[in-house]
């Protein structure tokens, strides 16, 4: 066991826990120590975040720019089209729905 190994204590892995990770830190991931298997998966949930905010921010520029061809030249504003109800909608009917 190396020096830095040693200064880094136990894995912090559900240390707050009645179940904390029994294994020596073996590196420190944003302040926090982990031994080697809690560190590869830590590194698979930050891969897996990056990728989902990758996803959400592409969704979110398409979506908008969608928007954005569908709605060029309109000389009227989407609130005032929603003030208006969405089209197709002829009234506003009450639903019954049965006791079971």
């Amino acid at each position: 066991m190396n020096e830095a190994t040693t200064k880094l204590g136990p894995c912090q892995v559900r240390s707050k826990t009645e179940q904390p990770c029994p294994r020596r830190a073996e590196v420190e991931i944003l302040g926090v120590a982990f031994c080697g298997p809690c560190a590869r998966e830590q590194e698979a949930y930050f891969a897996i975040g990056e990728l989902i905010d990758e996803e959400a921010r592409d969704f979110r520029s398409e979506a908008l720019e969608r928007m954005r061809r569908v709605h060029a030249g309109s000389a009227v504003s989407i609130p005032a089209r929603m003030h208006h109800g969405p089209s197709g909608v002829r009234g506003a009917e009450s639903l019954a729905l049965p006791y079971s």
